[in-house]
């Protein structure tokens, strides 16, 4: 999990500059279990700034959601705490408190007039295109958010958008032109492709069982909660005409046709009917989930549901990961047995993940010992085979290739050509998902210059997005030797 989280943590880091309306329509994803150890109301002091518990815990929540996303719901607590999440959210807080201090030092402002137009413009509090105060107020209050606090926060951002604008240095002519160098070699290239499933592992018994007791550790059981829970289907809602009739006056604003024009009843019926029997069944679970935080709900049904289950959704498995024992989840759209509806659940009893004993890992075990294996003889293989290696002309390669090489698919060619352009040896191999590429360089050339000229958009975009990082890089260094930052997790 370590190792996935590093190869992901590109995309999680965290870009200053985004406004957190992004965090309101991604949702909030409670604190769970999850405590400081501070007594104190912030976790950092950061020259002039603090950063408060209920910055950290929204970061925290933005960086766990993101990672439950990515591998399927299944993330809880302990592993959140082995992957270092908390320690990634503090660290995004105090860069972003860092970047703060500059921009007040320069002098960098946010008028109240700006603030009001960034919120106003925001497609996700508007109403038939219109800002809608309501709908602005009930977004935040589904988000834990308090208007204040979000309008410092649309504030700040407001705020490091101007820095960003000023830390925006374009590339300077001899930059485009060593760029261009950069781009325009290839190397003419013999290769040769060593496929995984040229290797045959067969493992005894003793071999899997050392793995297993080697890496016990990953074989977990998953993570399971007895709750207490309803489940009011859309369908159970009974409809009547004089009912539709009314809420159709009601909400006639939300049926609209393509001209934005409001539908009439009778052609909007089918559709006034659906948003009815929804509200109706929320409201309903509403009323369930109030008695059943009281423990006073004869209609609860209790069960045992495990992280893999797919059968009450991705999200609804997320907010059990993230709930504390005998806690109610408020209601929550799910569909169940292929029907559409409202649940609302208690957690009576939260079942921790633990190792797996050896008969119950083993299959898995055998499985990961086989692809470790292969991936020690495929490198091993490829070593020798450097010895008498020829391989098969591919001809000149270089940096916007597009074309599929002997033996591998075009996106394998794209990613073994990028690694290539970066290798200093002209022989060697590189590993490629399952695969080795042994490879032999035995030219150079430079393309023509109508070639570069052509591909100077992309050369000048990727340009300023690298020397962007190293700019960024410099100016952190800068900034954290000139703002004391004193942590207090």
């Amino acid at each position: 999990m370590i190792s996935f989280m590093q190869k992901h943590k590109k995309y999680l880091v965290i870009t200053i500059w985004v406004s957190t309306i992004a965090f309101v329509g991604a949702g909030f994803v409670g604190w769970g279990s999850y405590d400081f150890s501070s007594t104190s109301n912030a976790v950092a002091v950061v020259g002039e700034s603090k950063v408060s518990i209920n910055e950290m815990q929204r970061e925290y929540s933005r960086l766990y959601g993101i990672y439950n996303q990515l591998v399927g719901g299944t993330l809880d607590e302990e592993q959140a705490k082995k992957m270092g999440i908390e320690e990634q959210a503090l660290n995004n807080l105090i860069v972003k408190a860092l970047m703060l201090n500059y921009a007040y030092d320069l002098g960098l402002r946010a008028s109240k007039e700006e603030i009001i137009q960034e919120i106003t413009s925001t497609e996700a509090f508007q109403n038939n295109g219109q800002f809608d105060e309501q709908v602005y107020k009930k977004i935040l209050q589904e988000n834990q958010l308090k208007p204040k606090d979000f309008e410092q926060s649309i504030k700040e951002n407001l705020i490091l958008k101007k820095l960003d604008a000023l830390l925006d240095i374009p590339l300077t002519p001899l930059e485009i032109e060593t760029l261009g160098a950069v781009y325009s070699m290839e190397d003419l290239v013999h290769i040769q492709v060593i496929d995984k499933k040229t290797i045959n592992v067969n493992p005894n018994n003793e071999e899997i069982k050392r793995y297993w007791e080697e890496n016990k550790d990953i074989y977990q059981t998953e993570r399971g909660y007895e709750i207490s829970s309803v489940f009011i289907p859309l369908d159970s809602v009974k409809i009547q005409e004089s009912n539709l009739k009314s809420y159709y006056e009601d909400f006639k604003n939300q049926f609209l046709d393509s001209e934005g024009q409001i539908i009439p009843y009778e052609k909007a019926r089918e559709q006034v009917s659906e948003k009815y029997k929804d509200a109706q069944a929320q409201k309903e679970a509403l009323k369930e989930y109030i008695a059943l935080r009281k423990n006073e709900n004869p209609k609860a049904e209790n069960l045992i549901i495990y992280e893999g289950n797919g059968d009450y959704g991705a999200e609804f498995i997320n907010l059990l990961s993230q709930a504390k024992d005998q806690e109610t989840l408020k209601p929550i759209k799910i569909t169940k047995d292929k029907k559409s509806g409202y649940i609302t659940a208690k957690i009576t009893k939260i079942i921790p993940s633990k190792p797996k004993p050896y008969e119950a890992a083993q299959a898995n075990a055998r499985e990961d010992f086989v692809n470790a294996e292969k991936v020690r003889l495929l490198e091993e293989k490829a070593t020798q085979s450097l010895e008498s290696f020829k391989g098969v002309d591919v001809g000149y390669v270089g940096y916007g290739e597009t074309k599929a090489l002997k033996g591998l698919t075009k996106e394998e060619s794209q990613e073994f050509i990028q690694e290539l352009m970066n290798r200093k040896e002209e022989k060697g191999y590189i590993l490629l998902g399952n695969k080795a590429i042994l490879y032999k360089i035995f030219d150079q050339r430079v393309k023509n210059s109508a070639i570069i000229s052509q591909n100077l958009d992309f050369l000048i975009q990727n340009g300023v997005q690298i020397k962007a990082r190293m700019v960024e890089k410099e100016f952190l260094d800068y900034l954290s030797k000139t703002y004391k930052i004193v942590r207090k997790i």
